[in-house]
Formats: structure tokens, sequence, C-alpha cells
């Protein structure tokens, strides 16, 4: 089985960023741009949040490249230093969040597919912090149980207890939105009504 650090980066590339080879630093950005703000949404519900912590934590990256003491640990360093940024911004934020700073609908999207993202934002939004961040480490950043526990700073325990409450969180309320939808629906298909 491949562990999933050997997909993030080359211990190559991991050892000229450390060097401060600003085109190795440059490529990782742009390779990992995408995902940072993306993880940093889901934590911090807000895109525009979600952008300035990534930008933050890649600047963070770059400052504190030469105090990486085990090059193998890179993946995690990064993800440490990720929610780190988005803590922080957090305490900045502001608790409103306008249904214009959500992207629910791509393109391509099916109804369907547009209600499991609303009900699982709903879902989110709605859960508590480390819960959230359980859940966004283990589904979105695609870390191992061990890798998730380190980069939140959590034993392994209380990691796998939090992700066990967002997965039973989750269940449940995806679980009570299809049936109010089921309600909703009930007799759609009804002679009377075509």
């Amino acid at each position: 089985m491949r562990n999933k650090s050997d997909q993030f980066i080359t211990s190559e590339a991991v050892s000229r960023i450390c060097s401060g080879d600003i085109t190795a630093y440059e490529e990782f950005v742009r390779e990992q741009w995408a995902t940072a703000v993306r993880t940093c949404c889901l934590i911090l519900r807000n895109p525009h949040d979600a952008e300035e912590a990534a930008q933050d934590a890649f600047v963070n990256l770059y400052k504190s490249r030469g105090q990486l003491r085990e090059p193998n640990k890179f993946r995690l360093w990064f993800y440490r230093i990720l929610l780190n940024a988005a803590h922080q911004r957090r305490r900045c934020q502001s608790k409103a969040l306008s249904v214009s700073d959500i992207e629910v609908l791509a393109p391509g999207d099916k109804i369907e597919q547009t209600d499991t993202k609303i009900a699982i934002w709903d879902v989110m939004h709605d859960m508590g912090k480390p819960e959230r961040m359980a859940l966004v480490l283990c589904y979105f950043c695609d870390l191992t149980d061990r890798e998730a526990s380190i980069a939140a700073g959590w034993p392994l325990g209380t990691y796998k207890w939090r992700l066990a409450k967002a997965r039973r969180q989750m269940a449940r309320r995806l679980k009570e939105s299809q049936a109010l939808k089921d309600e909703c629906c009930k007799g759609v298909n009804e002679p009377w009504m075509k």
C-alpha cells in the first residue's frame, strides 16, 4: 500500500524548498493552492477568509522553511502551519456568512447533488470546530488518522473520538434532511398533478 504522503511532495522538492529554492517554493504553492484554500474554507466557512489564511500559511511556510527538522514530515508540518493560519484568521473572522459567499452549485451539478452539498454545508456550519476540523482532515485533506491527529495537535484517541462524533452528527442530519425531502415530495407523481 502506498503512503498518502508520497503523493503530496517529493523529498527532492522538500530539500529544495527548505534550502530556499524560490522556484521549488513557487511550484509547491501553485500545486497546493487550491487544496489549501479548500481546507481553510471548510474550517472557516468563508472563501475570502480562507484565501487570506492560505496566503498567510504559505508566507509562514516560506519564513520558517529552515526550521523543518524532519523533511519526511513536511506534509504534516505544512498542514500544521495551515491549520494555525486558519485558527488565527478565525479569531479575526466576522460571524456572519452570506449566501453569496457559498458557491453551492457547480455548472455540471444535478439538483440532487446540489441538495446534498447544501445539506453537508449546513451540517458542517452547525458543527463544532473540533468535529469540523476532524472531518476536513480526514475526508478533504486525505490524511491518515495518525497524520490528522498530529496536524491537529490532538492525541490519536481524541482525534478518533471527534471524527466519530462528527460522522454521527453528519449521518443523523443527512438522514433528517432526506426524510424531510421525502415528506415534501410525497404525492408529486399523483395523476392529478400531471
